[in-house]
């Protein structure tokens, strides 16, 4: 856990302080850096105690022949949990080091503890960044795969969410997102990183409707400071087979973002994500969210509706009901879908999904 570069580094910050010599010495007792550069490499007898026992040693002229190849000094045990991961030694004659022993080993232990938070807060991202790659992308969750998810600080739970935010700022915007995406789901279900050339992902797990609305309040409050910043947002997804659409239509949102200089919904653009092959993934969502909930009688009267070039009373005359009924009937399919078949934009959306069922329909005879 203490590499040699940062036995080196120790060493160097050390002795710009000190006037004295000092040894980083790993648990096996191999001196991996001093300020004696004769002495690298080789066995610290002293040190191995140290590490056995995780006690300081003073070697003085009274025990030095107990300990060979070693010089007068203190040695100390830099601690990691509880566990040694070094030892620190300070060379020259024990009283003129006591007052300071103490501090350089607290300071040796803050450095070590430091580099090795962020070496393991290195590998977090990187392993979060290929997971969330592979399965955006529709990789296969073979044991490797599963391996890595496993070692999530948090178990990845349905329903999941893609998120997309680019930024084209200076370096000094840039650096602020990630401390930012740090504050912001600090101990919570969501893997976020960077993604590509300024652009940043957040994948939210276990979050529904309700839940994520705090996320998306502090990602248009960060708009605010930085005017440049573009977030997509794609559809709710319940299975993690599904995040490769998820991601997609974050994309496109994205790509809608940017031209709309505004924070953008995949559902608010996902018209556009339609001109694609029927079979692909974005037209069976979209066909089945919008329509999946309605009855064969709400659908006749919805495509009845249309036909009459949303007529109400043509409408009514044609399925021989009253103008009421049909009011009603209208009014429940708005209850259930959310759109209005009155209202001029929210009937193209419909009109859309019942014929990409009509055309599948007709396909599958």
């Amino acid at each position: 856990m203490l590499t040699k570069k940062l036995a080196e580094e120790i060493v160097h910050q050390t002795m710009l302080r000190l006037r004295h010599n000092i040894n980083v010495i790993s648990p096996s007792g191999v001196i991996l850096a001093s300020g004696d550069k004769m002495r690298v490499e080789k066995i610290h007898e002293g040190a191995l105690y140290v590490a056995q026992t995780k006690k300081t040693l003073i070697i003085n002229e009274e025990n030095i022949e107990l300990y060979p190849n070693t010089k007068p000094g203190i040695n100390m045990p830099i601690m990691y949990q509880d566990e040694v991961v070094g030892v620190i030694g300070i060379t020259g004659e024990s009283d003129d080091m006591l007052d300071i022993a103490n501090l350089v080993q607290l300071t040796t232990e803050i450095m070590t503890h430091q580099a090795i938070v962020e070496s393991k807060s290195e590998w977090q991202r990187k392993n979060n960044d290929y997971i969330f790659e592979a399965l955006v992308h529709g990789s296969k969750l073979d044991a490797a795969l599963n391996e890595r998810i496993q070692k999530l600080p948090f178990s990845l739970l349905a329903p999941f969410q893609v998120i997309l935010v680019s930024l084209n700022e200076t370096s000094y915007a840039e650096n602020t997102i990630p401390f930012f995406f740090e504050d912001l789901f600090y101990k919570q279900p969501i893997l976020a990183g960077h993604s590509q050339l300024q652009e940043y992902y957040i994948l939210l797990s276990n979050y529904g409707e309700q839940s994520c609305r705090p996320i998306i309040k502090a990602l248009r409050k960060q708009k605010q400071k930085l005017p440049s910043l573009h977030i997509g947002v794609g559809p709710v997804v319940q299975h993690l087979s599904q995040l490769p659409y998820s991601y997609q239509g974050a994309r496109t949102a994205l790509e809608f973002a940017t031209i709309q200089n505004e924070l953008t919904f995949f559902e608010d653009v996902e018209l556009f994500s339609l001109f694609k092959p029927r079979e692909s993934d974005e037209v069976q969502a979209f066909q089945h969210r919008i329509l999946k909930n309605l009855d064969a009688k709400q659908l006749d009267t919805l495509q009845s509706f249309f036909d009459c070039n949303l007529q109400l009373k043509l409408c009514a005359q044609q399925l021989n009901i009253h103008r009421h009924t049909l009011t009603y009937r209208l009014n429940k399919i708005r209850e259930i879908t959310g759109y209005d078949p009155t209202y001029f934009e929210d009937a193209v959306i419909l009109k859309m999904a019942c014929t990409l069922q009509k055309l599948q329909t007709i396909k599958a005879i």
